[in-house]
């Protein structure tokens, strides 16, 4: 099965109470991210309050702090939120599956959630270019983080069998691959969805690797000799 023949499996009739419940705290995220990245665009960043946020979604502060820890987060985007939700899709996968193939499975369906908020992604993408370098360094300590989550749970899913330096380069390589097809996404005007790019990215770097386990077998070669 390829990448993109991977989809998320349909629920059942009794997970539709939990579904629905899981659709209006979307809408409400999704209505916090856009009052607050409009007004981060029109008054600024550090002239816009929480109180603010809360007014122009028509919602209480107190309901604000249930969807966001603060405002940076709304920025910078929610990375625990994320995080949380590839644990879940992780866990979802099957225990003897190749972590590889489980995250790369847990990373579609978080291109396929992800399709419907491009407009808040281009929005945050401008307001943080207009940042100092601080921005910059902020999203370099997100990136670092997710590294090292993601290294922690590659490792537990390999188990004691995989060498112990291959959780860390399979995290760094497909968080890599979805971060420049999440660039590609955003900035391509041809409207191809996050999972084609994603999968595109993908076929690139295999293709690439290949070519490097080529150039290993020749080196190895050389080095063994007749």
């Amino acid at each position: 099965m390829t990448a993109m023949e991977e989809k998320p499996a349909h629920g059942s009739a009794s997970t539709a109470p939990t579904d629905r419940r899981h659709r209006r705290t979307m809408r409400t995220r999704v209505a916090i991210e856009k009052a607050a990245l409009r007004l981060f665009a029109e008054q600024g960043f550090a002239n816009t309050t929480v109180e603010q946020i809360a007014e122009a979604a028509d919602i209480a502060p107190r309901t604000f702090f249930r969807h966001f820890p603060s405002k940076e987060a709304v920025l910078y985007g929610d990375s625990e939120e994320a995080m949380a939700q590839l644990r879940q899709r992780l866990a979802a996968r099957p225990a003897d599956e190749h972590p590889v193939r489980s995250l790369t499975a847990a990373m579609l369906e978080s291109a396929d959630q992800l399709e419907e908020q491009r407009e808040q992604f281009l929005q945050r993408a401008e307001l943080l270019n207009s940042l100092s370098s601080t921005g910059n360094y902020e999203l370099h300590l997100m990136r670092q983080r997710w590294v090292c989550d993601l290294t922690e749970l590659l490792s537990e899913r390999a188990g004691a069998s995989s060498n112990h330096t291959c959780p860390a380069a399979w995290a760094t390589a497909l968080l890599g691959c979805f971060g420049a097809a999440m660039h590609a996404w955003l900035t391509s005007a041809e409207g191809t969805p996050l999972r084609r790019v994603f999968a595109d990215v993908l076929t690139g770097l295999t293709g690439a690797l290949e070519e490097a386990n080529e150039l290993l077998a020749e080196r190895t070669g050389d080095v063994s000799g007749p």
